[in-house]
């Protein structure tokens, strides 16, 4: 660990993911925000603004993925850093000339969302090239340290943006975080060495249908990446209801469920630091299992929450609190694993597919808010989303993810093949 505090490219990638992480977490609040107090959002509208974010997932991730094997990936990283800045940053401005309304808010995030599903396979693929393969698990508690630490202020100081100057405003912050951290990633030193590029390289096509195979045939990639998109499908369903149902049903105010927000994100550090050592007791497989289960069950709290706003807060801030620790521990090995085991010429494409799939459910759990909540009601959508959670969680303790040990970070060879 200490390495890594003498490792100054490292330092910066991380110090600029943390500014830009805190104000993306504002946006986390202020966006949804944005639809339902300005522009008067129902759960449906929401539910389509959650798909817009996440639908580019589906359309270019996979392309990325292959693009990024071939070239190199910081370019790519200040590149979307940018271009995000600028989109967020036109928010407030529309707002204030009067021109903002659902279809704008849908556009910017939708745009917003392209930019950031090239950023992530980037980002992932860029860490091994930074960082020797045995720092590899302290430097993704790290780096999701950074997303618990961001989400720890931002989501509060976003609640008060919000309430002082109103939810589109407050969205700027985020466009300035994206420009100090294309600043921080442009001062890395570190080149990487350009990809190699065989004259018989296959065609776009064929390197995503490897990508594919790779990912599918694998028995450690398969369970995880099903496992992680069912979990992501109804997860989402939770979280798009979750400010709708606070302000509405619960009648709390915004600067509250930011408060609440953050105290999840505290447990989501404590679980970033714990990771290590939990997968050393328990293994890094049966840390994964016990932390899906684990934070199913926690969001189960969210639907049960009731009475005055205090009592209700309480329960949510409980739910919230479990499940960030829970899953900042599942994610710190879910990214130390495939870091470990895919050959470095196919970690774009093995990244991209996986993206591809986990992320590809969030726009379709958005949708499927929307349709519950108006069908059901809210607190009955979200109910169901949470034992649809528990039954993926006890589906995944059956696959051979349960066994996986420490042991694959000392191999020399890699675990997947794509034949």
């Amino acid at each position: 660990m200490a390495g890594l505090w003498r490792h100054g490219d490292f330092m910066k990638l991380w110090g600029g993911e943390t500014v830009s992480q805190f104000g993306a977490q504002i946006t986390v609040l202020a966006l949804p925000l944005t639809g339902i107090l300005t522009l008067d959002a129902s759960a449906g509208e929401l539910g389509v603004l959650t798909a817009m974010q996440f639908a580019p997932v589906l359309l270019i991730t996979l392309f990325a993925g292959v693009w990024l094997d071939g070239n190199r990936k910081r370019p790519a990283l200040i590149t979307a850093n940018v271009g995000r800045a600028v989109l967020l940053g036109a928010v407030p401005v529309l707002h204030l000339a009067g021109l903002l309304s659902m279809p704008v808010l849908y556009a910017v995030a939708f745009l917003t969302g392209l930019l950031t599903a090239v950023f992530d396979v980037a980002y992932v693929v860029y860490l091994p090239s930074l960082v020797s393969k045995d720092q590899l698990v302290q430097a993704n508690s790290r780096l999701e340290a950074t997303y618990s630490i961001a989400s720890i202020g931002g989501p509060g100081a976003g609640g008060l943006l919000v309430q002082w100057l109103t939810a589109p405003v407050s969205i700027v912050v985020n466009a300035l975080t994206y420009v100090a951290a294309a600043i921080s990633v442009a001062a890395i030193r570190h080149r990487e060495p350009p990809p190699e590029r065989p004259a018989d390289r296959p065609s776009t096509w064929a390197e995503i249908k490897e990508g594919l195979a790779t990912t599918l045939r694998d028995p450690l990639l398969r369970p995880l990446t099903v496992g992680s998109a069912w979990f992501n499908l109804f997860e989402q369903v939770i979280l798009t209801l979750y400010l709708l149902y606070g302000v509405r049903e619960l009648r709390l105010s915004t600067g509250l469920l930011g408060v609440i927000l953050a105290i999840g994100s505290v447990g989501a550090l404590a679980g970033s630091f714990l990771a290590d050592r939990a997968g050393r007791v328990l293994g890094i497989g049966r840390s994964m299992v016990c932390t899906m289960i684990l934070g199913s069950a926690a969001l189960g709290l969210v639907p049960a929450a009731a009475g005055s706003p205090l009592a209700a807060g309480a329960v949510l801030a409980a739910g919230l609190f479990v499940y960030g620790l829970s899953m900042a521990l599942f994610n710190v090995h879910s990214l130390s694993l495939r870091g470990a085991i895919v050959p470095p010429e196919l970690l774009g494409r093995v990244t991209a597919t996986y993206r591809f799939f986990v992320y590809g459910t969030i726009p379709v759990g958005g949708l499927l808010a929307g349709l519950l909540g108006e069908r059901l009601g809210v607190r009955t959508a979200m109910a169901i989303a949470v034992a649809a959670l528990l039954a993926g969680g006890v589906a995944f303790a059956a696959t051979r993810i349960r066994s996986v040990g420490d042991e694959i970070f000392g191999r020399k060879e890699t675990l997947c093949s794509a034949d």
